[in-house]
């Protein structure tokens, strides 16, 4: 006879039940309850964002005016560049009488390159900016010039180049501040000079002469800097002005506190017509001695005003690079409807700048070129 072990099967056998490696009392039971309870609310919470964005896309898709099929037009931003704000739907740097129906969006990143007058300036610029459709009638848009590379080619007529912390090339070896129109400085014993404009001749560090009138190198912001001497010490005669008495220093400057007024004055530094450049001087000529004075070198060729790119008025650098030198954000509207062949609307824009003067870090920006270094930026309307 065979004999078997084995173990009789009981219905309530211990090794069926689930067993518990933790339980839960008092106020880990509660935690592990409100732990639960903040996950079923998380997912109801997902629950209704899903609903609410199926919502929308099928508002949008039910609510938009469909392009006719025998439309080809594929509608991108326009890259503007050195015309018309970039931004809007449009085609380069024209604009697009359509806008963008609702729910449609576009992003675009483009490369440009154009040259601008004074200065013979060579300007790169990346622009990107992204669109998006409310209704068939609004479009906003946003947009940023993500980089810009700037080369001048001609420095020589661009004031910024004339700065008191800019110096350019007299030779292969000699480096100093060329000549150039400037507001008299200001202060005690300037007498009758004072606020007319004056003729500021060069100045190369290490020489004498004529060439060690001008103006010495002074970094930003230039109030309190030494001036140039034209010339003249106490006591010298024969020579066309100066500031006996007194050695010239820069600014401080005056007026042009308001963002919508008129420009400030900056004596010793910027044009006597206003503003921080000064006029250029693109020639001068020698007038020989009489038995009353020495040769005289005056200019001959020159402005009274400052001569610069709107777009980049401080550049000072023959090669300069930035980037994201604005952000532009505005609305285009259309006011006839999306299928009416004649597209009348505006287009309402603010720009404004990341780069400004308030410190030499931000005016060495503008010195590569970012961009104007506006307080408030630009209200556009077209």
């Amino acid at each position: 006879m065979d004999k078997t072990d084995g173990e009789m099967l009981r219905a309530d056998n211990s090794s069926n039940r689930p067993r518990r490696l933790f339980v839960f009392t008092g106020s880990a039971a509660q935690l592990l309850i409100d732990y639960r309870r903040r996950n079923a609310m998380k997912l109801a919470n997902r629950v209704l964002l899903c609903a609410l964005a199926i919502f929308v896309l099928s508002a949008v898709a039910f609510g938009q005016t469909p392009r006719g099929e025998n439309d080809p037009r594929n509608l991108s931003p326009s890259v503007g560049t050195g015309g018309p704000e970039g931004g809007p739907t449009g085609l380069f740097t024209i604009y697009d009488g359509a806008t963008l129906r609702k729910g449609e969006f576009t992003f675009s990143f483009a490369f440009s390159n154009y040259d601008r007058d004074p200065g013979n300036v060579d300007i790169t610029d990346w622009p990107a900016s992204f669109n998006v459709g409310l209704n068939d009638h609004l479009e906003l848009f946003f947009k940023t010039n993500a980089y810009r590379g700037i080369k001048v080619n001609n420095p020589q007529n661009l004031s910024s180049f004339y700065l008191p912390n800019t110096q350019g090339y007299f030779s292969a070896t000699l480096l100093g501040s060329g000549p150039a129109i400037i507001l008299a400085p200001s202060g005690p014993n300037v007498g009758t000079l004072a606020g007319t404009a004056v003729f500021r001749p060069p100045f190369i560090p290490g020489t004498t002469g004529y060439t060690s009138f001008g103006q010495p190198f002074v970094g930003y912001p230039f109030t309190g800097g030494p001036g140039p001497n034209f010339g003249l010490g106490p006591g010298a005669i024969a020579t066309q002005f100066g500031f006996p008495g007194f050695s010239a220093t820069l600014g401080p400057p005056f007026g042009g506190q308001t963002n919508f007024g008129a420009a400030g004055t900056f004596p010793g530094v910027g044009s006597p017509v206003g503003s921080i450049l000064p006029g250029i001087v693109l020639a001068t000529s020698t007038l020989p001695a009489t038995a009353l004075t020495l040769p005289i070198t005056v200019p001959i060729s020159y402005t009274t005003a400052p001569s610069y790119l709107p777009d980049a008025p401080f550049v000072s650098r023959l090669y300069g690079e930035s980037s994201f030198t604005n952000f532009v954000a505005g609305a285009k509207w259309r006011i006839t409807g999306p299928r009416n062949p004649f597209g009348f609307g505006f287009i309402p824009f603010y720009r404004w700048y990341p780069d400004k003067p308030k410190d030499a870090q931000g005016f060495n920006q503008l010195q590569r070129g970012a961009g104007p270094g506006a307080n408030i930026g630009d209200f556009g309307l077209v």
